[in-house]
């Protein structure tokens, strides 16, 4: 069963010891579609997410995913350790970065336009068969040239 945004939120204040500062709930699933929860965490610095604050994570179910994000951490929570299927993703950027501002800035463009929504949308479906690391650099790179070449 896949966790609302009102637990997630709860858990993460009351889990890490970090200072969060947000827990703003963006992606898809704000729209009432399916899959994955995205959660963006605005941390002071993410030198700020400690072994302390992972070990937490993981004892809740979250894991981090060790491949090259660009100024932000990202944990996963699965419905199946061995298939991976995700249901919860925490993406983890500093306050005033430029990686906050465009994800803060995507979702209000995606809240405030059905057509672009839609145009996403139908992309994803259309990228769906690829694999999950081809998958998720599709999907950024349809970020940048929709949503962050248009600010």
């Amino acid at each position: 069963m896949h966790p609302t945004f009102n637990e997630i939120h709860q858990l993460l204040i009351n889990l890490l010891d970090s200072p969060v500062i947000d827990v703003i709930h963006v992606g898809s699933t704000v729209f009432n579609e399916t899959g994955v929860l995205d959660v963006l965490v605005i941390v002071p610095s993410l030198h700020a997410m400690t072994t302390l604050d992972e070990k937490r994570l993981n004892q809740a179910g979250f894991y981090r995913l060790h491949h090259p994000y660009h100024k932000k951490c990202v944990f996963s929570q699965f419905n199946s350790l061995t298939s991976l299927d995700e249901k919860c993703r925490l993406l983890i950027v500093e306050e005033n970065s430029k990686k906050a501002a465009l994800y803060l800035e995507s979702q209000h463009m995606l809240e405030q336009s059905r057509e672009l929504r839609n145009q996403f949308k139908d992309y994803k479906t259309g990228i769906s068969h690829l694999i999950k690391k081809d998958y998720e650099s599709a999907k950024s790179d349809w970020f940048r040239m929709n949503i962050a070449n248009k600010r």
